[in-house]
């Protein structure tokens, strides 16, 4: 079951230091609910034209791979493929450590970690019936999961960054924050803001409502856009 789930940033949490106190917040609540295995969403992995992607290889980085728990995700009746890399048995591979992964890993800890690559050329609704087979998956019921939505907002905040400026990444955010402190735990239309603001997050954002639904609330602990991308952290609680 998923007994923790959260939207975390994978950028420098140390540009503003309520990130990293919000980020140490995080990891403790997470603690607290002794997650046997952390099922991390992240944009910055794998990309596999046209399909959802699962790492089977054995360790990710310094983490051990769920092994079982990833063949069982690979069930969904979506295009989804498992992925390794390096050795040619999955079992003893090693895939590398990429920073959406690792930098929420570095607060929130599990024996076991499950890594999960969106795919921005597959229909939105895809990744909502994702986020749903990986809260309705039997082996993932039987164990206990915390859930991370690797996800930094938008990057069009500064004119000198690497994507100019654009005001649609304020909008993106703004309404982000509406969505998150309002009753109803639905991310889609940010849709229609997503590319001018440049952000990487409604993909993983989708899954993560998949699988919470839209009756969940967030506790938003922190905000900031010190630099050209905007970074939030927040746990996410299904309703009682």
């Amino acid at each position: 079951m998923i007994v923790f789930a959260c939207i975390a940033p994978h950028g420098d949490v140390d540009l503003a230091p309520e990130l990293r106190l919000a980020m140490e917040e995080l990891g403790r609540r997470c603690e607290a609910a002794a997650p046997e295995v952390a099922v991390v969403v992240t944009p910055h992995s794998v990309h596999v034209g046209g399909h959802f992607a699962v790492v089977t290889a054995g360790k990710v980085g310094e983490w051990e791979t769920d092994g079982a728990l990833a063949a069982a995700l690979l069930e969904a009746p979506l295009p989804i493929l498992g992925v390794s890399y390096g050795g040619n048995d999955p079992a003893t591979a090693e895939f590398p450590l990429d920073w959406g992964t690792e930098v929420p890993l570095a607060f929130m800890r599990a024996p076991r970690v499950v890594v999960v690559a969106p795919a921005r050329d597959r229909p939105l609704k895809e990744h909502l019936e994702l986020g749903r087979h990986i809260a309705s998956n039997k082996l993932l019921q039987a164990k206990r999961v915390a859930l991370v939505a690797s996800a930094d907002h938008g990057h069009a905040h500064d004119a000198d960054g690497p994507y100019g400026f654009d005001p649609a990444a304020a909008a993106y955010d703004e309404r982000l924050l509406e969505i998150l402190a309002s009753d109803r735990l639905d991310f889609r239309p940010l849709a229609e803001l997503v590319e001018p603001a440049k952000a990487d997050s409604l993909w993983q954002l989708l899954v993560l409502q998949g699988a919470v639904g839209e009756s969940a609330r967030a506790d938003v602990l922190a905000y900031a856009a010190p630099t050209y991308y905007g970074m939030l952290v927040a746990e996410v609680q299904t309703a009682a």
